[in-house]
C-alpha cells in the first residue's frame, strides 16, 4: 500500500473513532454529514459514500474534503494530520530509545518513518533534528535505511550530523560514501573531491564492516577514473584486490559482498574488464550473521545486483548476457528509497533494447526519475540516448 493510501486509511479511522462508530452505511455518511455541518461546512453526504468506499471512487479526493475530515478530527487541516501520523511514531521509536526494549521493532518503525519523510520535504527536516542524537536510531533509521533516492536533496544533512555523533572509521565511510555519491550524481565537483579526500584518508581498521571498506575503494577508483589518472586508478585496484581476500569470509555472511560495493562505483566508469572480474568472482552470500535483517532486504539486493550486471555487460557490448541480467530484475522488490536510484539504471539499460514507441516511454520515465531525484549527471546520458536514436531512425530510413 502506497503512502497516500496508508494515510487516508488513518483518516478514515480517525473519523470512524470520533463519530463513534465504524462508517460502512449510507446512514452512518448522512449522520457524518449533519456532524460536519455542525461545524458550520456543508458537504454532500454522497462525498463521504466516496471517501469511505461505499461506492464507486478514483482514490482522489479534494483537498477541501480532506481538511473538514481532518480539522473534525481536530487537526488544523490534512497537512497537521499527516505530520501528527508522523510525530506518533516518533514519539513511540524515542519512548522505545528511552526504555531499550529489545523485542521493539526498530527495523520495522524506521522503514514506516522513512516512508513518510519521502513524501514530505518538512517532516525530512524535522524529523532529522529529533532522532539523530540518539544512538539506535542513527543505527536502524540511517545506517540500515539509507534513502540513495534522497542524495540530492537536503537529506544529505543528515549524514553531516550523523558525523558529528559517530566518529569511527567505519561510520566515517559510510556517511562519507553516501555524501560523495549525492554529490557525484549531482554534478558537484567540489564537494565530490572533497568527500573523495576524506575517504582516502580513511584506515581500515578491523571494525569496518564489508560495505564500507567496498565502497572506500569504489569511490576512490570512480574519483581516479573522473580525473583521468590511469597511474593512480591502477594503484587503488591493485590495494582494493589485496583488501578483497581480507574481506572473502565476511562477504559469505553478508547480504552484498566486498565486489558487491565496488561494482557501485565502478559501473559508472568505462573500465569493462575490471568490472567483470568483480561479477565473475562475486563472493556470494553462505550464511547470514545479522538475523534482524529481512528478507526483503536480501530480494532488494538481488535486484540491485542485476541491474549492475546489466550495465556492466552492456558496457562490454555484451548484449546476450546483458539482457539474461534484464529479465531476472523485478523492480516491484527494490527497497523504500533505492527504487528511484536504482530504476533509472535499469531504463537506460532497458532503453537498448527498446522498439521506438517502448523508448518514447522509457525516455519520459527516465526524465521524471531524474527530475525527482535531481541527479543531474544524467541529463548528458538522455540527450545521448535521444541523439542515437534519431541517427538510428535515420539510417533504417536511408536504407529502406
Amino acid at each position: 500500500m502506497n503512502t497516500d493510501r496508508r494515510i487516508l486509511n488513518e483518516l478514515r479511522i480517525s473519523v470512524s473513532n470520533k463519530l463513534g462508530k465504524q462508517i460502512s452505511s449510507s446512514v452512518h455518511c448522512d449522520e457524518l454529514s449533519a456532524e460536519i455541518n455542525k461545524m458550520g461546512i456543508v458537504i454532500n453526504p454522497q462525498t463521504f459514500r466516496r471517501f469511505f468506499g461505499l461506492i464507486k471512487n478514483s482514490g482522489k479526493f479534494h483537498i477541501y474534503t480532506l481538511d473538514t475530515l481532518a480539522q473534525y478530527c481536530n487537526f488544523r487541516d490534512y497537512a497537521d494530520f499527516k505530520k501528527g501520523l508522523i510525530q506518533n511514531e516518533i514519539d513511540l521509536f524515542l519512548e522505545n530509545l528511552h526504555t531499550e526494549t529489545d523485542d521493539f521493532n526498530y527495523w520495522s518503525l524506521s522503514e514506516t518513518i522513512c516512508r513518510k519523510i519521502i513524501d514530505s520535504p518538512t517532516l525530512l527536516i524535522e524529523v532529522q533534528h529529533q532522532l539523530i542524537k540518539y544512538p539506535l536510531a542513527r543505527t536502524f533509521f540511517m545506517e540500515h535505511h539509507p534513502l540513495r533516492d534522497l542524495a540530492g536533496t537536503v537529506y544529505v544533512q543528515y549524514f553531516q550530523d550523523y558525523l558529528k555523533f559517530e566518529q569511527s572509521n567505519e561510520a566515517k565511510l559510510f556517511a562519507f560514501g553516501f555524501l560523495y555519491m549525492g554529490a557525484f550524481l549531482t554534478d558537484n565537483k567540489e564537494f565530490k573531491f572533497l568527500y573523495s579526500e576524506r575517504i582516502k584518508n580513511i584506515e581500515l581498521t578491523s571494525e569496518v564492516y564489508v560495505l564500507p571498506a567496498g565502497r572506500k575503494f569504489g569511490v576512490l577508483l570512480l574519483e581516479s577514473w573522473s580525473k583521468k589518472d590511469k597511474k593512480d586508478f591502477k594503484k587503488i585496484y591493485n590495494q582494493m584486490l589485496i583488501a578483497r581476500e581480507n574481506y572473502t569470509h565476511i562477504s559469505e555472511k553478508s547480504v552484498c559482498s566486498f565486489e558487491y560495493a565496488v561494482l557501485e562505483h565502478l559501473i559508472f566508469t568505462d573500465k569493462t574488464e575490471e568490472m567483470r572480474f568483480l561479477i565473475e568472482n562475486n563472493t556470494f552470500q553462505k550464511y547470514n550473521d545479522r538475523e534482524f535483517v529481512p528478507q526483503d532486504r536480501k530480494e532488494n539486493h538481488d535486484v540491485c545486483w542485476n541491474i549492475m550486471c546489466a550495465v556492466a555487460y552492456l558496457k562490454m557490448k555484451e548484449h546476450s548476457k546483458c539482457e539474461q541480467y534484464l529479465n531476472k530484475v523485478i523492480l516491484e522488490n527494490l527497497s523504500l528509497g533505492w527504487k528511484k536510484y536504482y530504476s533509472i539504471l535499469f531504463y537506460f539499460v532497458k532503453y537498448e533494447f527498446a522498439n521506438d514507441k517502448e523508448r518514447i516511454t522509457i525516455k519520459n520515465t527516465l526524465e521524471k526519475l531524474i527530475d525527482e531525484t535531481h541527479f543531474t549527471f544524467y541529463l548528458k546520458k538522455v540527450e545521448k540516448l535521444e541523439i542515437k536514436n534519431l541517427k538510428n531512425q535515420q539510417l533504417r530510413k536511408a536504407v529502406s
